[in-house]
């Protein structure tokens, strides 16, 4: 088109350069309900907030159904509201705002308000209130807002998280069956939980009187023991445990752990006690039933040993003295016919009767000697362990180190049989398992107790392996040494990895005498 004459050509618009496209800020994006019966005020306060920088999504509404139907159906950043409408006004658009449940910023914008009128309606809630000759504050005044909505509602979301922990804290004390108490230093008033007092069987009590009436339930024996703990933890004490027995308020005696420990409040100055109490009544019932139990397996088992002794005994006295002495009558009645034969096959053949015989009669004293040592009864327990690894070790062709300082005497007999018996299943294993050269033996007794250590070089074995078989019971030695040790209160120590031998250690309580001379 050509410009009419004597008109000057029209000022062209730059084209923004890249730089200042990357420069410009994108626009604020604001959601804005406007209570507001004039449209041309409306569009002055539009006009205000796109020239702030804001890309505006907006309504106006005239009354009090528009507003409702608005705060339900969409989503608003803040409400500016004039303060008189025909019909309406910001009093009751603060009500309508209240009632929807929604925290958005209410903002008075309004040509005529008086202070009084101002300040009533920020008492009701309103969040600030400007004159519309002064739109220049209310771009200012939404961004302080904004950001005040946005803190009160991370502030919501903060405490429905702690109320959240609190309800999970309190049902899992519940279940628990524990409860909690803590007080500020010095002198700050008590607080205890509700399952604290549910656990005592009684109804919360409230300030200074909670302790006191719980500390009422405590048992009189133990009252005392308590309070001093309570008065450690005071003057300084890190950290207490203690059981106590409490009267239930159904008349039942229970028991409770008690831990308590300092802490600090919320000002880093401010010592706080806290403590937790557990109700242990049922653990501890079902700790001395065990306990009962395992005292009554071990008379058992050391019964089933004692038969088991008795019977190896009575059966090595039956092999010695009356096999053993039937198999000697009978090779001297064969070695007494042996002159009485002339040269030939009978001869032979009695000589084979014979042999044959020295052969059961060994075999029959060696059953014996395993069966029951005569050492343990006549010639004390340091003889009788010698003589076994000597005895041992010469079938093995091992050199054997034995070094004793117990001195002839009897110990007891089942301290006697179970440190023979355990030195018995050491050289056993190391006769089939450990390739070894040498074996070292050491037996002291000392403030009641006998020490045995058995020690070889051989290719040792791992330890924590052999201990997985032997929970699989696949391999039940370890556990039988251990066992035999601690029926009667003893101990087996092992020290054992491949390459590097094994050591035994043995320590049983043991009471010895000297023997008669």
């Amino acid at each position: 088109m050509t410009p009419p004459p004597n008109s000057a050509p029209a000022p062209s618009t730059p084209s923004p350069s890249p730089a200042d496209s990357r420069s410009a800020p994108a626009p604020r994006e604001l959601a804005v309900l406007m209570v507001e019966d004039s449209e041309s005020d409306a569009l002055l306060v539009l006009r205000a907030l796109r020239r702030a920088g804001f890309a505006l999504r907006h309504r106006r509404v005239e009354d009090g159904a528009g507003m409702r139907a608005a705060l339900a159906g969409e989503r608003w950043d803040v409400v500016l509201s004039d303060f008189n409408l025909p019909g309406f006004d910001a009093r009751s658009a603060l009500a309508e705002l209240h009632a929807s449940g929604l925290d958005l910023p209410f903002i008075v914008v309004s040509g005529t308000i008086g202070d009084e009128t101002a300040i009533e309606l920020m008492r009701r809630g309103a969040h600030d209130y400007l004159m519309k000759e002064n739109l220049a504050r209310l771009a200012p005044a939404i961004e302080r807002e904004l950001g005040e909505a946005r803190v009160r509602a991370e502030r919501r979301r903060a405490l429905a998280a702690l109320h959240d922990s609190e309800a999970v804290l309190r049902e899992a004390q519940r279940i628990g069956g524990v409860g909690q108490w803590r007080r500020d230093l010095p002198g700050g008033a008590p607080w205890c939980s509700d399952t604290l007092f549910a656990l005592f069987g009684m109804a919360p009590v409230a300030g200074e009187d909670a302790l006191d009436a719980l500390l009422t339930r405590v048992h009189p024996d133990d009252l005392g023991r308590l309070l001093q703990a309570h008065r450690e933890l005071a003057a300084g004490s890190e950290r207490v445990e203690l059981e106590y027995r409490i009267v239930h308020a159904d008349g039942s005696l229970r028991y409770v752990l008690e831990c308590a420990a300092r802490s600090r409040g919320v000002e880093a100055a401010t010592p706080r006690l806290i403590g937790t109490v557990h109700d242990v009544t049922a653990q501890r019932a079902a700790a001395e039933a065990l306990r009962t139990a395992n005292a009554r397996l071990r008379q058992m088992s050391l019964r089933v040993l004692d038969a088991q002794e008795a019977e190896r005994r009575a059966v090595a006295y039956e092999l010695h003295d009356q096999i053993g002495q039937a198999l000697t009558a009978v090779k001297l009645d064969l070695q007494a016919m042996t002159p009485h034969l002339d040269a030939g096959p009978a001869v032979a053949r009695l000589a084979a009767a014979i042999h044959t015989t020295e052969e059961a009669l060994a075999q029959v004293r060696g059953l014996s000697l395993n069966l029951r040592p005569p050492q343990l009864d006549y010639m004390g327990l340091e003889a009788s362990l010698r003589w076994h690894a000597e005895r041992e070790c010469a079938r093995a062709g091992l050199a054997l180190d034995f070094a004793g300082s117990v001195g002839e005497f009897k110990a007891e007999e089942r301290c006697a049989i179970v440190c023979f018996r355990l030195l018995q299943e050491a050289l056993t294993n190391v006769v089939r398992h450990a390739a070894a050269k040498r074996v070292r033996i050491a037996l002291s007794a000392a403030d009641g107790r006998l020490d045995l250590e058995i020690a070889d070089d051989g290719r040792g074995f791992d330890l924590a392996r052999a201990r997985r078989r032997m929970l699989e019971g696949a391999s039940v030695g370890l556990l039988g040494m251990e066992e035999r040790a601690a029926l009667i209160g003893g101990e087996v120590h092992i020290d054992a990895a491949p390459g590097a031998g094994t050591r035994i250690r043995v320590s049983l309580p043991c009471t010895a005498h000297a023997a008669a001379a």
